[in-house]
């Protein structure tokens, strides 16, 4: 059967889109296990079976081919938010189920967020090559995204109103990014503690739920005949207890060591 020009040159994207991501692949594979410093164009040429002219004409150098992973994953994780923003539920619940989709989808790549931690921000930063521009675009975007469900929070009264939804929204997205990215010294601490690494996100996802909550409306306690109930002595005049003398400072108490970087 003869292929029509349109089917031909179809049939030509798709077997370069094919090899494109086996290129990715492969190369993501290679960036794992060396390193972004410790991989070349010529190594990542041999594992693909391609010459290095050839592999030229898909990345113009190892800095587009990272930039390329990168992009990536960053699509279909943002993919997976915008489902969840589309779901008919309130602002705070969508903030929710995005904080748990962020770590579901670290645990489901860890070589790829390995990689991500240990290759730094200031990659990011090369204002010349248009992979990193669009990197950069995508996760002002990814910001705006966590910025709409808290401002809709807001609005549907399920987030407290007192806080700017920017800042809690970079809060979140730097603090999250740090947990994933979490030194083995930081771990080893958790570990020593009895503390697994699941249980530690799960603390942090739900410390920062009780954090961003609207508060419940006040409701005052009423003993079993219906009078208010007696104040304990810990109780100050209206009815709240107060905040507990702060911790010693690390700094000064003198069974302290440094903590690990």
């Amino acid at each position: 059967m003869k292929l029509s020009p349109t089917s031909f040159e179809e049939l030509i994207r798709k077997e370069r889109e094919q090899r494109r991501e086996y290129i990715l692949d492969s190369a993501e594979e290679l960036f794992v296990k060396g390193g972004f410093s410790g991989v070349t164009m010529e190594g990542i040429a041999q594992k693909v079976g391609l010459n290095k002219a050839t592999l030229y004409l898909y990345f113009e150098d190892k800095d587009s081919l990272f930039f390329a992973i990168v992009l990536r994953k960053v699509r279909m994780l943002q993919a997976l938010y915008r489902d969840c923003i589309e779901q008919k539920i309130s602002g705070r619940e969508k903030s929710q189920r995005m904080g748990a989709i962020f770590f579901e989808f670290a645990r489901a790549n860890p070589d790829y967020f390995r990689l991500l931690c240990t290759s730094g921000p200031e990659r990011f930063q090369n204002k010349d090559n248009v992979l990193a521009r669009t990197v950069r675009e995508l996760l002002g975007k990814e910001l705006a995204l966590l910025r709409g469900v808290l401002e809709e929070g807001i609005e549907d009264g399920s987030v407290r109103n007192d806080l700017d939804p920017l800042e809690m929204a970079v809060f979140i997205n730097v603090t999250s990014t740090s947990i994933v990215c979490l030194s083995p010294d930081w771990r080893r601490v958790l570990e020593e503690g009895g503390i697994a690494y699941d249980r530690f996100v799960a603390d942090y996802l739900r410390f920062i739920g009780n954090a961003i909550d609207a508060p419940a409306p006040r409701q005052q306690i009423h003993d079993r005949v219906g009078r208010p109930a007696k104040r304990t002595a810990a109780e100050g005049e209206d009815g709240v207890i107060p905040p507990a003398e702060p911790p010693t400072s690390p700094d000064t108490h003198p069974e302290s060591g440094p903590c690990p970087r």
